[in-house]
């Protein structure tokens, strides 16, 4: 839930009703679904924000549950983004809510990310790992298509993961925009009647406008507190209305401690579950470990794969993981990680059939960069690996990396015949690798 928050009204969030029963909207029982690994926008730290990519990703790394925020394109398409506008995120420029659905999918969603950095202009070209795949200029990632790194569509998120619980923030042309905030509360109430699902879900937004809206239109989904309500119970013990399910919270806000353990405990007791957001405090293990101690029920972490890692290091209890969905818990050591590498020249080693292969790297962007070689001769492929480690070439020589295969007589011939009938060919892994293969520290 990143993004500038309107300023809380304690006043008026204090003179709210009486404390009331505050029941479950729909079946889905969301303080037994704990400890969440909830990716945040599928985690923009680690992935492109808010694609197919990065969603998918998260779920192999061992994520329970989904954070999406949704605008409504010119055309009336509920899309995931989560700014108004495409030009922070994208290699287009304008707000959403002048574009159609098909032009904002046009758009390079990854062209501004670094692995491991997040988005940012400011990286050397180099580093856009996945800059272009979008648009054709680069191959994607193995596993992986074009349309992966567009900005999606929520039925395209819905119907791809149909069984796992996300969360839906609606978000509003500008914070003071209180008639966006509404049509999205629509929009997105209209397509969710269309999918036909309510169990699984809970919508949230910093307007408490857009949120009783939206409860009026489909009063079987859950929601999160709005920020009046939040602070109502948080400063005087005033329950939420009927259908808020869980708290969404910072740790903290404008100087004021919102989330800590008396917090978790009286939310508990009310029936409703604790989901902790970082955007507006510092995401690292210190914090994970704190809010764990506290007993939250779920984290939105920026780095999945880093929350994942602490939850298995520590052994946390967590949801039952359905087989049909995609990733394991714990499989926190398979990092995404992406890098320019190729092969220059290759030149025998010994008599017993050892050869080497000399490798360039051509990138210096900051992340994981190791690969699989791969020499294709004679109707036979040996495989072999390389590694760079985690930090950018310091120099020429920096750059250059060798790796010894042991070939048949037969493939040796073949190689040394030439290209027509050899292949030597490198494959960084743009998608998943094993990090303990490569001596790398997951996460």
């Amino acid at each position: 839930m990143r993004g500038m928050l309107t300023r809380l009204t304690l006043a008026l969030a204090l003179t709210l009703a009486m404390a009331v029963p505050t029941p479950a909207a729909a079946a889905t029982d969301w303080l037994s679904l704990r400890t969440m690994n909830m990716a945040h926008q599928g985690g923009e730290d680690e992935a492109p924000s808010a694609t197919m990519y990065a969603f998918e990703r998260s779920m192999i790394l061992g994520a329970d549950m989904l954070e999406v925020d949704v605008h409504t394109s010119a055309d009336g398409q509920v899309m995931v983004l989560h700014d108004a506008a495409v030009d922070r995120t994208t290699n287009g420029s304008g707000e959403v809510y002048d574009m159609t659905a098909a032009e904002i999918q046009k758009l390079d969603a990854a062209h501004n990310f670094v692995p491991g950095v997040g988005t940012t202009s400011d990286a050397p070209k180099s580093s856009y790992a996945f800059r272009g795949v979008r648009t054709g200029d680069r191959k994607p990632p193995k596993g992986f298509k074009p349309n992966d790194f567009r900005v999606p569509t929520l039925v395209e998120v819905m119907e791809a993961y149909p069984d796992v619980p996300i969360n839906i923030e609606i978000k509003g042309r500008g914070d003071d925009d209180r008639a966006s905030f509404l049509a999205n509360a629509e929009a997105l109430a209209a397509t969710l009647t269309d999918i036909g699902r309510t169990d699984g879900i809970i919508v949230a937004s910093f307007s408490d406008e857009a949120i009783n809206y939206f409860h009026e239109l489909m009063p079987d989904i859950g929601l999160a507190p709005a920020i009046a309500e939040t602070a109502a119970f948080k400063l005087g013990g005033v329950a939420p209305p009927e259908g808020r399910v869980a708290f969404q919270v910072p740790i903290t806000f404008s100087g004021i401690q919102v989330t800590d353990a008396a917090f978790v405990e009286d939310a508990h007791a009310a029936g409703l579950a604790v989901h902790v957001w970082l955007s507006s405090d510092p995401e690292n293990d210190d914090t994970y470990n704190q809010l764990l101690d506290w007993g939250v029920d779920a984290v939105m972490p920026a780095a999945p794969a880093a929350f994942e890692r602490v939850l298995c290091e520590r052994d946390i209890d967590r949801p039952p993981r359905p087989r049909d969905w995609p990733g394991e818990h714990c499989n926190h050591d398979r990092v995404s990680i992406a890098c320019d590498v190729e092969p220059t020249r290759v030149s025998r080693v010994n008599r017993k059939g050892r050869v080497r292969v000399h490798l360039r790297r051509n990138d210096d962007f900051e992340g994981g960069c190791a690969g699989e070689l791969r020499v294709r001769a004679a109707g036979k492929t040996k495989l072999a690996r390389f590694d760079y480690g985690r930090t950018p070439p310091k120099d020429k020589a920096d750059r250059k990396r060798s790796v010894k295969l042991k070939l048949s007589k037969k493939v040796r011939r073949a190689l040394a015949d030439g290209p027509r009938r050899a292949k030597v060919s490198t494959r960084a892994y743009h998608a998943f690798g094993h990090a303990k293969r490569f001596g790398l520290k997951a996460g």
